[in-house]
């Protein structure tokens, strides 16, 4: 566990720096699950008539060659700087090419991953020697406090603040959700001492302004820049124009939404929780969404929820329709 926690923290550095994920997740819709990937690009390349591992192909090809352009703006950058020397970069990019060639999964469900039998032991232990050897290379990422103030959300005082506070919490407490730690303190794993220490450190926070919505909506920015920049070279890659290719994954991904409604909805029906009557007009509603560009998941979970499609609540109610 502590070794994948380890991982954790140096992979999201590493694939804040990058475009993040596999080529097929950076054209997915966000949340999407990998099986769900794996049948957009087979549409995808069905509906351009091409062979999917041409298209795959393409995919890894663009991928590679942005992200090395990045890395090496990046890194030029902080040559420019005087952050970084030469050597130094050379060190880095040679360690950045040195990743181990295995399935990319998102940091944070590696163990999830390992368990499902997505990456191997084998695999991970790999990415654990490659994250063990780099480099001690400070700065190659602004932080979040320095991407925050450039940004004039926060100033350098809030800035330094905070980080202040973060340094401050306490070391000996698992940096877990709340539900992690009540179960630790149920299992003796730490003391009610340690909780409360925990409690008054939250409690000295410094009064930051609200920069989710800052974040999530620059983050959002980001993400279509880099789809923007992937779905280009591809095209190129595969000699098509970008407008054909991003008709293809949209008219892919409504495909594949409309299979996996139907499918939910019939399960529902099936097991007598929904009337076809009710099925058929939530299809109707779903049908009849305005042209808008969406916010948020959509994938999956973002359209059919783990509990059942989600409607107009006080007519289909999260848990379904209500009786």
């Amino acid at each position: 566990m502590k070794g994948i926690q380890k991982i954790v923290f140096t992979t999201v550095l590493v694939a804040t720096m990058l475009i993040a994920g596999a080529p097929a997740m950076a054209l997915a819709q966000e949340g999407e699950a990998p099986e769900h990937q794996g049948a957009l690009i087979s549409q995808v390349a069905e509906i351009l008539g091409i062979d999917q591992e041409e298209l795959e192909n393409a995919l890894k090809q663009a991928q590679m060659e942005l992200r090395e352009e990045n890395l090496d703006a990046r890194l030029q950058e902080l040559i420019a700087e005087g952050t970084l020397t030469q050597e130094q970069a050379n060190e880095f990019k040679a360690w950045m090419e040195a990743k181990p060639d295995i399935p990319m999964v998102p940091p944070r469900q590696l163990e999830e991953a390992l368990a499902n039998g997505i990456i191997t032991q084998g695999q991970l232990d790999q990415l654990k020697a490659w994250m063990e050897a780099k480099p001690d290379i400070p700065g190659i990422m602004p932080t979040m406090g320095e991407r925050l103030v450039e940004g004039g959300i926060i100033t350098q005082q809030q800035s330094d603040e905070y980080k202040a506070w973060m340094e401050s919490r306490p070391a000996d407490i698992p940096n877990v959700g709340p539900r992690e730690l009540k179960k630790l303190l149920d299992e003796g794993e730490i003391t009610q001492e340690q909780m409360d220490a925990l409690k008054a450190w939250m409690e000295a926070r410094p009064d930051m302004p609200r920069i989710r919505p800052e974040l999530r909506q620059n983050g959002v920015a980001k993400l279509q820049e880099h789809r923007d920049a992937l779905t280009a070279r591809v095209a190129e890659i595969l000699g098509i124009s970008k407008e054909s290719l991003d008709n293809a994954f949209e008219q892919a991904q409504a495909g594949l939404r409309e299979k996996s409604l139907d499918t939910r909805l019939q399960e529902l029906v099936n097991q007598g929780e929904w009337t076809q009557q009710e099925a058929d007009a939530y299809k109707a509603w779903i049908e009849a969404r305005p042209d808008v560009p969406r916010i948020g998941p959509m994938g999956p979970q973002g359209l059919m929820g783990p509990r059942g499609p989600r409607g107009p609540q006080g007519a289909i109610g999260p848990m379904g329709p209500q009786r």
